[in-house]
């Protein structure tokens, strides 16, 4: 009898060497096409919002009516010349920013499902836009592809002010602002915290202590108080049944949130809005600029003073531009030569799709704005209102 045939074994596949060493690892592991999306999105984001030239420049922003260091001269000037010096960012500030819309746009979603949001939505399937509370599908098309268009605030023809609001919650008649707050927010808000809890390590680095310097954050920082007030000062004008702020902090270090909710105080937006009232009686009678808020020249007027061959900056006039939203930008960063001129028509009422956030910038004064309002916060674990 023949022996029975035996199975040719089988081809031993061998696998690649692991690297035993993690950096070798990475380096064969990392191809030559992941290093190239993250550099070709790098140049993507920061061109895109070089070239972005969809901000109004015919028109007050509450934003910039809300620092502590507002320089009337400026806003002038850039109205009546149409110029822009728009500020520069890196990649790294673009991405707090979008980071920020995020955080928006995540609490809308929450609101809106728990059926507090007002405001301006629009249905993506048909375009069309409309004042709702809470909708679940669009009137028209019956679609329920929404999107929250926020809430369209406008004082433009009294007072040259066009903002828009993160949103209005209709059961607290109140409205929204949402903040995400880091260590760069605190710098430019109130250094004076900063420097308070920064901790000196052994080799003499400083750190910052972030949770302590959370848990001391007791009220809303003194220019979101300033745009609050704005907010509710164009809302109140517009007919609109709300008498206190909502502000939701959210930490970026450890996504913590807080509450704060901060009523009406017509004592706090008043000179604001008679520094506004200034600016758009002089536009409309052709009269010469408001002195500077330094007296003589600051750094967000100086890119309008006379050039080094003696030439003026060109008026280009207050362009028309009715019904288009304000989009709200807190920036700081090095100034740019080149000022942005132009921007897209949007209609009323669009939410802000690229300045809302704030990345690191530098270190502004103390605002003493803060410090007079000791009860207008509730956190997270409890509520208290303040006036």
């Amino acid at each position: 009898m023949a022996a029975p045939k035996r199975k040719a074994p089988r081809a031993v596949k061998r696998r690649a060497a692991i690297p035993t060493d993690l950096t070798s690892f990475l380096a064969e592991r990392r191809g030559a096409g992941e290093e190239n999306f993250l550099a070709v999105v790098r140049t993507h984001i920061v061109e895109k919002n070089k070239e972005d030239t969809t901000r109004r420049q015919d028109i007050i922003h509450p934003s910039e009516m809300a620092k502590d260091d507002w320089c009337p001269r400026a806003t002038f000037l850039r109205i009546t010349t149409g110029i822009h010096h728009k500020q520069s960012f890196g990649f790294q500030s673009l991405n707090i920013f979008d980071t920020g819309h995020e955080s928006h746009r995540k609490w809308q979603r929450r609101a809106w499902d728990i059926g507090w949001l007002e405001g301006m939505f629009s249905c993506l399937n048909c375009y069309d836009r409309w004042w709702a509370k809470s909708p679940n599908q669009c009137p028209y098309c019956k679609s329920h592809a929404l999107d929250y268009a926020e809430v369209p605030l406008s004082a433009e023809g009294t007072h040259l002010i066009v903002g828009h609001s993160d949103g209005m919650l209709t059961p607290a008649h109140s409205l929204l602002e949402i903040k995400t707050v880091g260590e760069g927010t605190v710098r430019f808000e109130e250094p004076e915290r900063l420097a308070k809890y920064k901790v000196k390590l052994d080799d003499g680095r400083d750190i910052v202590d972030l949770p302590a310097m959370w848990a001391s954050i007791k009220v809303p920082f003194p220019s979101h108080i300033r745009q609050g007030q704005i907010y509710l000062w164009l809302a109140r004008n517009r007919g609109l049944n709300v008498d206190r702020m909502t502000f939701v902090y959210e930490s970026k270090f450890n996504q913590d949130v807080k509450q704060f909710v901060v009523r009406f105080n017509p004592a706090i937006v008043d000179p604001l809005l008679e520094t506004a009232l200034d600016i758009k009686a002089r536009i409309d009678a052709d009269k010469p600029a408001p002195d500077c808020v330094n007296g003589d020249v600051c750094k967000q007027c100086k890119p309008y003073q006379e050039t080094s061959d003696g030439e003026k900056a060109p008026r280009r006039g207050r362009r028309q531009a009715l019904d288009e939203d304000d989009t709200e930008a807190r920036t700081q960063g090095p100034e740019t030569t080149k000022p942005a001129r132009g921007r897209h028509a949007r209609s009323a009422g669009e939410p802000d799709g690229t300045d809302r956030r704030q990345a690191d910038g530098a270190v502004r004064r103390a605002d003493p704005v803060g410090r007079v309002r000791r009860n207008t916060a509730s956190s997270s674990c409890g509520r208290r209102e303040g006036r």
